[in-house]
Order: structure tokens, then C-alpha cells, then sequence
């Protein structure tokens, strides 16, 4: 029994000396919106933000217009995918999966309580949205070039980043400081998704650490000037600008939500946290798929969107040559036809395969690890990419053909 009791007692000191550290280590590193991140998040049962997170902050309203509803196959239900197929979705937690083919819907399921009208998260999905308002812009002549340096539009980059353009912002190869990473909470993305300063600490806070236009490093205080960039040089929000520009022309079914920074006044997190329903997010799949013209419509350039989709030519922090990333967007090779994607945190995805007109989407909770921290990368295609994406690839693929694709 003393024993028992002194186990007891030593775990009671070393919890109180580490609840004591956190909090000392919260206090002189400045970092206090972790407090925000634990009543926010750990305390309503998960540790890391989920796809419903909408209720923990503010947000503002992407506008729909005029419905363009989808096509649904009229064989949509009767399509079947493989139990391992199924296998796969459900213990990666998916909580949609959508595929269309030619403009028509070929297979629609939800697991769980997400639906077809449920709002869903984008995450880093919302770095592509604002990659393609960059565009949009450009063509406007609200920017004037993608190689004008930043500093004609935000007055914090007149400094030592003045030779930093926002060609360098679009690729990620500022050479800004930043710390990008998923577990620790004292992490500058972390401090951006819950802290309200978003712009000092994206605009002011960081220095170059290397030489601009060099190397890509994924940094989401990198999509954050973007947006500031596009505020500057448009007038309006990012979420005015995305409802007038993309959601409205395209038809979308349902109004999104963009979440806020801080109060009702303040600016959108636009490295992440685009709300909407999955087949709203379909709809910017296929706008790749057609280089930006929708339904006949040229909402985005189409140079821009072949840019968007083209490999930037940088190196990656191994001296290896970029394999991945484009305009805020990803570009996998591992296939005989193009495959582009927006990416999300937790396995967010919307798959564009042009040569098929296929696309497909899949949220929910849950990746498989990243090649990167495997040891079965057969090919160079696969570094860098979630170990589910050929298999996501896959499954539309084999459903297209069920539906009568070639």
C-alpha cells in the first residue's frame, strides 16, 4: 500500500511540475492563444482541429448566387466501389466521397453525421482558392505583374524583403522564417490558426532566412500575405472577392463561411478554413479541369491556371528538384495522365484528372503517413504525397468506368 501511495504521489508532482512548465513555457515565449487552442479545441474532445470547427471562431459569408445544381448520373447509388476500397475510406475516418465524370455526379456517400448539406473544412484547400483570386486579379490588372515586388502593395515588406515578389509568395520560396508544424503548439501555424495578430506575425515577425526564388518550403504565413496582397490590390475581402469571382459564376449550390482571424471585422485565416459543402467543393475541380472556363465562361485565365498547374522550377530543402507544388497547388506525377489536387489538413482533397474530365473529393479526419517518412517510396513521384492519394485516385477511376468512361 506505501508503495502504491508513493507511486501516486511522485505522478501527482511530475503532472503539477509539467502543468507548471507548460504554463511558465506559454508565458515567456508570449505564446497565450494555446489557452484559446485548449478551450477551443482539447476540451470539446480532440487534440488537433477538425472539419467542424466551425462554431469556434467568427467568420464571414462567401455569397452563393444562381444554383447551377449537379448532374446526378442517372445510374448515381448503383455504382459499387471494392470492400477494400471501402476498407480504406472508413479507417481513414472519411466523412465524404464524391465523384464526377463528364459534368454528372457518378457516386455520392457520407459517413457518420455528415451529409450532402453539411459544411465541411477545407484547411489548406483555402491556399489553392486564394492561388486562383490571385489570378483573377492579375487578369483584372488589379496586379500588375506576378513579378512586382510585394512591397508595392504591403508597407511592412519595404524592408530587408523588398526584393521578395509575389511570384516568390504564390511558390513558397520567400526564404521567410516560418515553423510549420502539426503537433507542437508553440508553432507559428498554430499561433496563426488561434491567435488574432495574424498579420504581424506573417508580415512583421518573420526574416529571410535564405536567398528568395531558390527553394520551396510549405509556409502557411506565406498564403497569409497573399491575401493581405490581394485586399491591397482589389479593395475588397477575400471572401466579397471569392463570392463575386468563383462561388457566384460557378453556381454554387450553398453559401460557404470563411473563418476569421479574430472579431466580425477582422481578416479571413486564408491559409486555411474555407467552409463548404463537398459537392461545392467538386465545383473547383472541374474549374481546373477546364484551365478556368466554366461552362463557357473564362472566370480565371487560362495561361495563370496552366501556370497554376505547372511544377515551379525550384529545389526542395533537400537539393532535390520540386516535384510537387505549383501555384499554392499540388501536382502529382505518379500517374500516365495529369493529376493536380487541393490538399487540406487530415486528408482534404479535390482531384483533378483533365484528360479523364473526372474529379474527385474526399474529406474527413484522416491520412495515411506521408511517403516522405516511409520507407516503400519506389518512385520520386510519390516523395511529398499522402500514401491514400493513388489509391483515391483509383477508386474514381475504376468508377468511371463503371459509368462508362474511357
Amino acid at each position: 500500500m506505501r508503495v502504491i501511495k508513493k507511486v501516486f504521489k511522485w505522478l501527482f508532482i511530475l503532472i503539477l511540475l509539467f502543468i507548471v512548465g507548460f504554463n511558465l513555457a506559454i508565458v515567456f515565449t508570449g505564446r497565450y492563444y494555446i489557452y484559446k487552442g485548449i478551450a477551443n479545441t482539447y476540451l470539446k474532445g480532440h487534440i488537433r482541429p477538425t472539419i467542424y470547427d466551425l462554431e469556434v471562431f467568427n467568420n464571414r459569408k462567401v455569397v452563393a448566387g444562381t444554383p447551377q445544381p449537379w448532374a446526378d448520373h442517372k445510374n448515381l447509388g448503383k455504382f459499387k466501389i471494392t470492400q477494400e476500397e471501402r476498407d480504406l475510406l472508413e479507417r481513414l475516418n472519411t466523412a465524404s466521397f464524391l465523384v464526377a465524370y463528364k459534368d454528372t455526379i457518378i457516386y455520392e456517400e457520407y459517413w457518420d453525421d455528415h451529409s450532402v448539406n453539411m459544411l465541411g473544412n477545407s484547411f489548406s484547400m483555402a491556399k489553392s482558392v486564394v492561388s486562383i483570386l490571385i489570378g483573377v486579379a492579375l487578369e483584372e490588372g488589379k496586379i500588375k505583374s506576378l513579378d512586382e515586388p510585394v512591397a508595392n502593395y504591403l508597407p511592412e515588406f519595404a524592408d530587408e524583403k523588398k526584393n521578395i515578389t509575389i511570384r516568390h509568395v504564390l511558390t513558397m520560396s520567400t526564404g521567410l522564417s516560418w515553423s510549420e508544424s502539426y503537433i507542437s503548439p508553440f508553432c507559428d501555424v498554430a499561433e496563426l490558426y488561434y491567435d488574432t495578430d495574424d498579420r504581424d506575425l506573417a508580415c512583421n515577425r518573420r526574416i529571410i532566412e535564405e536567398a528568395p526564388g531558390e527553394t520551396w518550403r510549405y509556409k502557411s504565413g506565406d498564403t497569409q500575405v497573399l491575401m493581405y496582397i490581394l485586399a491591397e490590390a482589389t479593395g475588397q475581402n477575400v471572401s466579397e472577392y471569392a463570392s463575386e469571382k468563383l462561388w457566384k459564376p460557378m453556381g454554387a449550390e450553398s453559401d460557404a463561411w470563411w473563418s476569421l482571424a479574430g472579431d466580425e471585422n477582422s481578416t479571413e485565416k486564408a491559409f486555411c478554413c474555407l467552409y463548404a459543402t463537398s459537392r461545392d467543393f467538386l465545383r473547383l475541380g472541374k474549374l481546373v479541369n477546364n484551365r478556368g472556363n466554366w461552362n463557357g465562361v473564362q472566370l480565371v485565365n487560362e495561361q495563370y491556371m496552366n501556370e497554376f498547374c505547372t511544377l515551379a522550377p525550384l529545389k526542395k530543402a533537400d537539393g532535390k528538384p520540386n516535384n510537387v507544388y505549383g501555384y499554392q497547388y499540388w501536382i502529382y506525377t505518379g500517374m500516365p495522365y495529369e493529376v493536380t489536387y487541393f490538399r487540406g489538413m487530415s486528408g482534404q482533397y479535390i482531384i483533378s484528372v483533365p484528360e479523364k474530365d473526372l474529379v474527385i473529393v474526399r474529406t474527413g479526419n484522416g491520412t495515411d503517413p506521408n511517403w516522405k517518412n516511409t520507407e516503400e517510396i519506389k518512385d520520386d513521384a510519390l516523395e511529398g504525397h499522402y500514401m491514400e492519394l493513388p489509391a483515391y485516385i483509383e477508386i474514381g477511376y475504376d468508377l468511371m468506368l463503371q459509368a462508362g468512361g474511357q
